[in-house]
């Protein structure tokens, strides 16, 4: 059995209706009454589990428990206090491991993010480029980092296999890529703005310098990596999980225009602004290292393919976001 902590965010409902369809042993664990309600449907256990309260803990089962995963996170993109960070982040997952170590349990798999890396400017980064870091997301970096550290002490003091997995900008539907206030007002992505306007046929502009690319990976890549972490037998530590490919802000509004055009008619035309401010940062990553670690590769490295599939996901609507967001501001890809 894998025990899946923080089942009804994004990646856990992606991950659990996943593994039920593939007929792996799991248990989802889990606050939310809509998400549990949704998994249910799903043929997914499910049982109630408070990360920070020790009867939840108290109350999993532990006899033949592959691996546990857990999947809880305070978001960069949610206005959050600095506090919930670590609490969430950073002592949620030590609560994590210390249940695992008492219980035998060798495999423990955490997320990260390759934010640690964002002060890092080479044209392929990989773990071996040690971490740097700046900007407003550096509260929740830092918590990352101190988790991270556990994964690594546990493994060297207890004889643990855990793993964290230092996730890429993950897309696919779903997902919110802006930025969601305390207030439910959102700021939209500029993904999410170009896909609004591919969907209306509308002219999209795409500022900045397009020698830009951004390494990105798709939600579908995720749960994979996430079910071979799980099954990496005595393989241990950090690695990265990306696709080892990156595309420009105009590659990526050529292929939405191309799969979210109203019609054949309608297609967006896409120009580029060079002179306008655009991104100041690209990222891609040698992903080496989770391919050997973990027996593993993403299926999802061409655009095309990407948004075929998220426009399957879109028009379905299965996975819908249950947060709350002002209407008025609410994106399309929802």
């Amino acid at each position: 059995m894998i025990l899946v902590i923080g089942a009804t965010g994004y990646v856990g409902r992606y991950f659990c209706v996943s593994m039920a369809e593939q007929g792996v042993d799991i248990l989802a664990l889990g606050r939310n009454k809509k998400a549990q309600a949704f998994l249910e449907e799903n043929n997914v256990p499910f049982q109630y589990f408070d990360l920070e309260d020790p009867r939840c803990f108290d109350a999993l089962p532990t006899e033949n428990v592959e691996a546990v995963i857990d999947l809880s996170a305070c978001l960069a993109e949610l206005e959050t206090p600095v506090e919930q960070f670590f609490r969430i982040n950073t002592i949620g997952v030590y609560r994590v491991l210390e249940f695992a170590r008492q219980k035998g349990i060798k495999k423990v798999v955490v997320t990260s993010s390759h934010k640690v890396y964002n002060d890092i400017h080479k044209p392929v980064i990989s773990e071996s480029d040690g971490i740097c870091f700046t900007g407003d997301h550096t509260p929740y970096i830092i918590s990352k980092i101190a988790a991270e550290n556990f994964v690594e002490y546990y493994n060297k003091d207890f004889g643990l296999n855990a793993v964290a997995l230092r996730l890429t900008g993950v897309h696919g539907y779903g997902e919110i890529l802006g930025h969601l206030n305390a207030d439910h007002t959102y700021r939209k992505s500029t993904f999410e703005i170009f896909f609004e306007k591919a969907l209306r046929g509308e002219r999209i502009e795409v500022w900045g310098d397009q020698t830009i690319r951004r390494d990105h990976i798709y939600i579908k890549d995720v749960v994979s990596a996430l079910l071979a972490a799980a099954r990496s037998g005595e393989n241990k530590g950090i690695c990265t999980i990306a696709t080892g490919k990156g595309y420009s802000q105009y590659e990526e509004a050529l292929a939405l225009a191309e799969v979210f055009a109203p019609d054949r008619e309608h297609r967006s035309e896409v120009i580029c602004l060079p002179e306008k401010p655009g991104l100041t940062r690209g990222y891609v990553y040698d992903i080496s290292k989770a391919k050997e670690m973990l027996n593993w590769e993403p299926a999802y490295t061409d655009l095309l393919d990407v948004y075929r599939d998220y426009k399957k996901e879109w028009e379905t609507k299965k996975f819908h976001n249950y947060h709350i967001i002002q209407e008025d501001q609410r994106p399309a890809t929802l």
